[in-house]
């Protein structure tokens, strides 16, 4: 999934920044300077991608240590 950040504003005018795509905190780095200029922060909801490592620990094939 390519990564995407999508800013929608209801008839209401309440907005949601969401981050589609992204692993760990990476999600939060990316809409942070949106979320900034927006202004005050009302809730923030983590999806389950938040909890997911952004990079893979790798394991040396063969036995080597």
């Amino acid at each position: 999934m390519s990564r995407q950040i999508r800013v929608r504003v209801s008839p209401t005018g309440e907005i949601r920044v969401e981050a589609y795509g992204f692993k760990g905190d990476g999600c939060e780095a990316a809409t942070r300077a949106i979320e900034e200029a927006l202004g005050k922060k009302v809730r923030r909801v983590r999806k389950s991608d938040f909890f997911i490592q952004s990079h893979q620990q790798q394991q040396p094939l063969g036995g080597e240590s």
